[in-house]
């Protein structure tokens, strides 16, 4: 059953098991907000959904002891699907795409999509679209940007991007489920899925800012992957290279070296462009009647305001209080009744 929120913690949780086939359709149709949900024969039959919602993103996952069809209604979100075993389908008739074991399919963000599921555990990531939006039009450098659009996703991921993306969903994931992980490192975590989600699935954000998919066989960009993925979740904190360092358990001159060969720049100068760029992202999602320019870079490390300001307008090209004054007021997609009951 669903566990209720604290108020320190508003993440919603849901654990729902069935063996009748009748209730399982309806849950289906309930929890993943799915039509024409068909279950095919075998017995024993059992069904089990197990799912937390937590900010901006929600993880699923759903084991049928059954192959399974529905169309799924995505609107709202960027979904991310893939199998722990079969394959995975997307469409009808000759107009299906089929996703290998194990590899991550975007689902079309709007309208009906037709899927088909083997036996097994299946995992659904369910990120909110003006998150995503917001997160590419920092990426892209777009000042002012309020509502950037639709990025577009191809349905497959880049295989050079794989595993960027499966170390951005793992970290993620496992922040989300963690009882005593604070929120800003969370959210940073959820910032890193969105980067590597464009990465992997294209929005031409790489571009802009110099990031792009590393060749993952060579032994600089697996250091510089495992970096930022401990960047990520600590980027709020008070970190020098020399706790990087320790984390990653390498030395100075290596991590030195294979940032500056992937990313073109030194870790340092790397984490104070991350921490830039969810201050933008926290000010674009702020509400400006409650939220202030100073208590999002606090939260994100800065402490002298002048340097901030002055480091804000060379990346941006405009002042964190106008992007404060542009930005909607945070919008948090809840999921309603049908899909937490």
């Amino acid at each position: 059953m669903p566990v209720n929120p604290t108020p320190s913690d508003d993440r919603l949780r849901a654990d729902r098991t069935c063996t009748d086939r009748e209730d399982a359709t309806r849950l289906a149709a309930c929890l993943y907000t799915a039509t024409d949900v068909a279950f095919g024969p075998g017995e024993p039959f059992r069904f089990h959904h197990r799912s937390i919602r937590d900010l901006h993103v929600e993880f699923i996952s759903s084991a049928v002891s059954a192959e399974r069809s529905a169309v799924l209604h995505p609107d709202g979100a960027v979904l991310l699907a893939w199998t722990l075993s079969g394959e995975l389908r997307v469409g009808e008739g000759t107009q299906q795409d089929v996703a290998p074991r194990g590899v991550p399919i975007a689902l079309p963000t709007s309208g009906p999509c037709p899927v088909s599921l083997p036996e097994g555990a299946v995992r659904f990531v369910r990120i909110d679209l003006g998150f995503v939006e917001t997160v590419d039009a920092v990426l892209r450098g777009c000042p002012g940007v309020v509502r950037p659009g639709v990025p577009a996703l191809r349905r497959f991921p880049a295989p050079e991007a794989l595993p960027g993306l499966r170390a951005a969903l793992g970290a993620a994931a496992a922040a989300a489920f963690a009882e005593d992980e604070p929120a800003p490192a969370r959210l940073s975590l959820q910032v890193e899925l969105v980067e590597q989600v464009l990465l992997a699935y294209g929005s031409g954000a790489e571009e802009v800012r110099g990031i792009r998919p590393m060749p993952y066989a060579r032994s600089s960009a697996r250091t510089v992957e495992l970096a930022r993925s401990w960047l990520a979740e600590h980027c709020s904190e008070q970190i020098t290279l020399a706790d990087l360092c320790r984390a990653v358990r390498l030395s100075p001159r290596t991590v030195q070296s294979a940032f500056i060969e992937q990313t073109r720049t030194t870790p340092m100068a790397f984490l104070h462009d991350m921490r830039l760029d969810r201050v933008r992202i926290a000010l674009q999602l702020a509400d400006p009647r409650n939220d202030s320019v100073a208590d999002a870079a606090r939260q994100w490390g800065f402490r002298h305001m002048g340097r901030f300001a002055g480091a804000y307008v060379t990346r941006f090209g405009e002042y964190p209080a106008a992007t404060l004054r542009a930005g909607r007021a945070r919008s948090r997609v809840r999921p309603d009744e049908r899909r937490t009951a």
